[in-house]
C-alpha cells in the first residue's frame, strides 16, 4: 500500500484459546501489515475471565514521563511473530494505564507489578489509595528515598523501589501535535555510560528485565541499605544542578555548568559531604536497623562522588539538558529540604555545619520564600505528604475499587425510608434504578413517557417486547472508547468497558466482534499503548477479517482499515429489559406514560419531588415527593419543566432489518466506515443495523466528516415529506452500496419484495450530547441529581454503580452549595463530569 511505517499499527496480540499465555507480535516496517487468512479461526462472541485481564500488571502515572515510557515499553514488546492456529484477539491490553480515581491493584491479577510512576511526594497517596492485598506489587519508580519516604510503611511488606538513573522525553507525531487521547511518544534518554538504575524488591528481576530491552543499564540492590546509599547520591544531584544551571542571567544547561562551574561543584559536594554519608546509612524499616550486616561503607570521597554527578549529567543527551526549574521548586522539600534535615535542625545547630553555599544559592535562585519553605520542611523533619483523605469504595457489581472524597458529616433529617424519584428508563435511568435498588432501603419509582417498560404478565418470549427508552432504542449499541478525548474521558469509556466484561448482571451481553474502521489515509505515525489497534490494514487484510467487505477502492479516495479486536456491542432492549426486571425485584416501581410537568420545591427552596400527568392528555397532575430527583431522561434533560439542562442537538437515526440468509458473507464485526459516515453491525439474531451521518463519539472531539454522503443526504430527507419506509430502505441501500455493492440487487429483492415493510423498522432520536460533550453525572443542588450522556450504553454500567453510591450518600448527609460549587465531592473519577461547570 504505502510506504511509511506506523507505530500504531504494528501491535498484534493473541491469546491462545488453549492456555491463558499471551503471545505477542509487533512488527515494525514499510508498507501494510499482511494477514494470513487461515490463520484466522476467531472467536467472535468469546467471554473473558475478568480475574485474567491485563496480566501483566498496572502502570499508575501513566500520562507522565516515565508512566508513559513505562507503559509504552509493556505494551509493545519487540518479540518475532508467532502463528499458530485458533487464536483469539486480546480483549485488553497487557498491562492496564490505571485511571485517576481508581484504585490500583484492581484491574490486575494478584502478583503483578503495580508500575507507581510518581512523584516521591505522592507515594503515601499511591499506598493509602491501593487495594491493601495489592500493595505488596507496588513498585515505585521515582527519586525517593527509601529512609523518608518509606518509614511509616509495614516493615513487612516487600514492594519494590527504583532510582532511575535515565530520563524521558515526550515527542510529538511526525511534527505534529498528538490526538488528546493517543498521548505523544515517550523517548529515552540514557547512554551506555549512564550509571546503573538500581531495583530493590520483590518485582525488582521483572523491572530489570523489561529496562534492559531498552538499553538501559541496570543492577539489583542485594540489600536495601544499598538501595538507600544510591538514592542518597541520586539526591545530590537533583538538590544541586537545578540550582547550578539556574544560578545565572540565562539557564545553562548541565554541559555548561561542568565547564564552567567545576570548582563550585566540588566545594558544594566537600560541604554536602557529612549529610550524604549520615542519609545513606540511614535505615529504612525497623529489620534493617537492626541487622548490623546491612551496614555499607563510606559513600565516597569528595573526588568519587564529584565523578560519579558527572557521568550521570553527561549519560543524558552529553548534557545538553536543563532541570526543569517550576518543577525543581514545587519539589524543593523532597530534594533540598531532605539534606537540610540532616544540619538545620534546631537553634543550637553548631554554624560550622550549616550548608552555607547551597543556602545562598537557594536564595538567590528561589527566593526567600522558598527558602523558608524548605527549612521548615527541615526543621520539622517530616518530608510526607499527609494522610490521604480519599476513601477506598468496592464496587459491589464487579471486583473495582473507585477513590471517594469523603463528605462532611452533616446528617440530614429524613424519614426513616428515603425516597427516590428517577425520571428516564433508558438505559441510564434503569441502570441507576437497579443499581441503587442493590444499596439499601429505599422506596424509588421510575417514571418513563413510555407504557411499555416491563414484559407483561406470563408473557412469552414473542410477546414480552418493551420499549428501551428513546435514546437507547436508537443507539447503535458500539461498546467502544475509540477516539475519544480528551484522554480522561477515553479512560472513562475504557472503565465502562471493564465494567460490562465484570458486572455480575450484564457481562453475559456483550458480543466482543471487535469493530473494523475505514478511514482516510493519514500521513502521521501514532502510537497508542492504551488500547488494542491493529493497522493500518489494506484492503486484503480488511477483507481477511471480514468476507463481507467488498469495497471498490476509488483512486481518488486513498484509505485504510484499522481493526480494535477489544470492542463490541449489545442489544439494548435485552439489557435494558434485564436491569428493570432485576430492579422490579427489588421493589422499584414502575410508572408508564408519565409526562412531567415541574419539579417540586420545599419552602427552603430545594427540589423535594417531581409534578406529573399519568396518561397522554390528562390534566390531572400527580405529586410525588421524594428526598433526590434523578434526571436521566437524555435529550428530554434540556426541557424547561427539568431545568433546562444545557445540551446540543444532536439528530440520529438507525435502520433494522431482517438479513436472514441473503447476505453471501454475514457480517460478523461492527463496521465503520468514516469516509462515506455509514456503520453497520449485525447482532445475534440476524438483524443488521445501519446507521448513518456524522459518527458523534462523544468527548471534546469527534469526527468532522464531510456531511455530503450518501446516508446523510437519505437524512435529510427525514424532515421533509419522505416516510420511514423511505428513509429505511435509501439507508439500507446505501450502506450495502458503499460496503458491498455486489450483493445490493439480490439482497434488496428479497428484503422489500412486494413492498412489504414488515421486515425492517426505522428509529430517531437526538443524541443526549452537553454543550462540551462531556457527560453530565451529579449533584445540580441538594436533591436534584442528574445522569446524561452521550456513550451512554458504553457508560451505562459505571454510571449506574457511581451515581447509586453518590446518591445514597447524598441522602445521608446535607451536601452544601458552596461544596458544588467549589469543592471535590463524590468519586474522583467522575470530577470533571459534575453540572455545576455550566454555572
Amino acid at each position: 500500500m504505502r510506504g511509511h511505517t506506523r507505530l500504531a499499527s504494528s501491535l498484534l496480540l493473541f491469546k491462545a484459546i488453549s492456555s491463558n499465555a499471551w503471545l505477542m507480535t509487533t512488527i515494525y516496517r514499510s508498507g501494510p501489515l499482511r494477514l494470513v487468512k487461515t490463520h484466522f479461526q476467531l472467536s467472535i462472541h468469546s467471554q473473558e475471565d475478568a480475574s485474567v485481564r491485563y496480566p501483566h500488571g498496572e502502570v499508575i502515572g501513566s500520562t507522565g514521563k516515565i508512566g508513559s515510557y513505562i507503559l509504552n515499553s509493556i505494551n509493545s514488546p519487540n518479540v518475532p511473530i508467532v502463528e499458530l492456529n485458533n487464536h483469539q484477539y486480546p480483549q485488553c491490553q497487557p498491562a492496564a494505564a490505571t485511571p485517576r480515581g481508581v484504585s490500583p491493584g484492581c484491574l490486575s491479577p494478584e502478583d503483578t507489578p503495580l508500575y507507581a510512576c510518581v512523584p516521591s511526594s505522592a507515594i503515601r497517596t499511591v499506598w493509602d489509595a491501593t487495594v491493601p492485598h495489592r500493595r505488596k506489587d507496588l513498585v515505585f519508580l521515582c527519586n525517593c528515598i527509601p529512609s523518608r519516604h518509606l518509614n511509616n510503611f509495614d516493615s513487612s511488606s516487600d514492594f519494590t523501589i527504583c532510582i532511575l538513573h535515565f530520563g524521558v522525553s515526550h515527542v510529538s507525531v511526525n511534527g505534529k501535535a498528538a490526538s488528546l487521547s493517543s498521548q505523544p511518544l515517550p523517548v529515552l534518554n540514557t547512554s551506555p555510560q549512564s550509571p546503573p538504575t538500581v531495583v530493590y524488591g520483590r518485582h525488582a528481576t521483572t523491572l530489570a528485565e523489561i529496562l534492559k530491552r531498552d538499553g538501559i543499564s541496570v543492577e539489583i540492590a542485594s540489600s536495601a541499605q544499598q538501595l538507600q546509599s544510591v538514592a542518597a547520591k541520586k539526591l545530590a544531584w537533583s538538590s544541586l544542578f537545578w540550582l547550578l544551571c539556574h544560578d545565572s542571567n540565562e539557564p545553562m544547561t548541565v554541559k555548561e555548568v561542568w565547564e564552567k562551574k567545576s570548582e563550585q561543584i566540588h566545594a558544594l559536594v566537600a560541604e554536602m559531604l557529612p549529610e550524604l554519608e549520615r542519609l545513606a546509612a540511614e535505615a529504612w524499616n525497623l529489620t534493617e536497623s537492626s541487622n548490623a550486616s546491612t551496614k555499607i561503607k563510606s559513600i565516597g570521597t569528595v573526588q568519587e562522588v564529584v565523578d560519579y554527578l558527572h557521568t550521570y549529567s553527561m549519560s543524558m543527551k552529553h548534557g545538553q539538558i536543563t532541570p526543569s526549574l517550576d518543577l525543581a521548586l514545587n519539589e524543593i522539600q523532597e530534594r533540598n529540604g531532605v539534606l537540610l534535615s540532616l544540619t538545620v535542625k534546631s537553634d543550637d545547630t553548631d554554624t560550622d555545619d550549616i550548608p552555607h553555599l547551597q543556602l545562598e544559592m537557594i536564595r538567590r535562585v528561589a527566593g526567600e520564600e522558598c527558602l523558608a519553605k524548605c527549612l521548615s520542611t527541615a526543621q520539622a523533619d517530616d518530608i510526607s505528604d499527609g494522610s490521604n483523605r480519599l476513601e477506598r469504595v468496592p464496587c459491589e457489581a464487579s471486583n473495582l475499587q473507585f477513590l471517594y472524597y469523603p463528605t462532611k458529616k452533616k446528617i440530614r433529617v429524613t424519614s426513616d425510608q428515603s425516597s427516590v424519584v428517577i425520571i428516564g428508563a433508558g438505559i441510564i435511568g434503569s441502570s441507576v434504578a437497579h443499581h441503587l435498588s442493590r444499596r439499601g432501603d429505599f422506596k424509588i419509582t421510575l417514571l418513563d413517557k413510555s407504557t411499555s417498560l416491563l414484559p407483561k404478565p406470563a408473557a412469552t418470549d414473542q410477546d414480552d417486547e418493551i420499549h428501551p427508552g428513546v435514546a437507547t432504542s436508537s443507539s447503535f449499541a458500539w461498546l467502544n472508547a475509540n477516539d475519544k478525548s480528551p484522554l480522561s474521558y477515553m479512560q472513562l469509556n475504557q472503565l465502562g468497558m471493564e465494567m460490562w466484561h465484570r458486572h455480575d448482571l450484564l457481562k453475559k451481553y456483550p458480543a466482543w466482534s471487535g469493530a473494523l474502521l475505514r478511514k482516510e489515509t493519514q500521513n502521521t505515525c501514532e502510537k497508542n499503548s492504551r488500547y488494542v489497534c491493529i493497522g493500518p490494514l489494506d484492503y486484503g487484510d480488511a477483507k481477511c477479517l471480514e468476507p463481507g467487505i467488498d469495497w471498490k477502492e476509488n483512486s481518488e479516495q486513498s484509505s485504510e482499515f484499522y481493526f480494535y479486536p477489544e470492542e463490541g456491542f449489545v442489544e439494548p432492549t435485552e439489557v435494558v429489559k434485564g436491569l428493570r426486571l432485576s430492579a422490579q425485584r427489588n421493589g422499584v416501581d414502575f410508572i408508564g406514560g408519565a409526562e412531567i410537568a415541574s419539579l417540586i420545591r420545599n419552602e427552603h427552596g430545594n427540589v423535594s419531588g417531581v409534578e406529573y400527568t399519568a396518561a397522554s392528555g390528562s390534566t390531572n397532575i400527580i405529586r410525588a415527593t421524594a428526598d433526590v430527583v434523578i434526571i436521566a431522561c437524555g435529550a428530554s434533560s434540556a426541557s424547561q419543566e427539568l431545568g433546562r439542562l444545557l445540551l446540543a442537538k444532536q439528530p440520529g437515526a438507525l435502520t433494522y432489518v431482517s438479513s436472514g440468509s441473503y447476505l453471501k458473507h454475514p457480517q460478523t464485526r461492527i463496521f465503520v466506515d468514516t469516509i462515506n459516515q455509514t456503520h453497520m453491525l449485525r447482532r445475534s439474531d440476524g438483524t443488521l443495523v445501519v446507521g448513518g451521518g456524522k459518527l458523534i463519539v462523544g468527548g471534546s472531539e469527534g469526527s468532522d466528516a464531510d456531511n455530503d454522503s450518501p446516508i446523510n443526504n437519505i437524512l435529510d430527507k427525514s424532515s421533509k415529506d419522505e416516510n420511514d419506509s423511505a428513509i429505511g430502505k435509501g439507508m439500507i441501500a446505501a450502506a450495502i452500496k458503499s460496503v458491498s455493492p455486489d450483493e445490493l440487487d439480490s439482497f434488496m429483492e428479497h428484503c422489500f419484495e412486494n413492498d412489504d415493510d414488515s421486515n425492517f423498522r426505522v428509529t430517531k432520536a437526538n443524541r443526549p450530547i452537553s454543550a462540551d460533550g462531556l457527560p453530565v453525572v451529579g449533584l445540580v443542588e441538594q436533591g436534584l441529581y442528574v445522569a446524561v450522556t452521550h456513550s451512554g450504553i458504553t457508560l451505562a454500567p459505571l454510571i449506574g454503580e457511581l451515581a447509586s453510591y453518590e446518591i445514597e450518600d447524598s441522602l445521608n448527609v446535607h451536601i452544601s452549595e458552596q461544596v458544588l460549587g467549589q469543592e471535590s465531592y463524590g468519586f474522583q473519577i467522575l470530577e470533571a463530569y459534575r453540572p455545576t461547570r455550566f454555572k
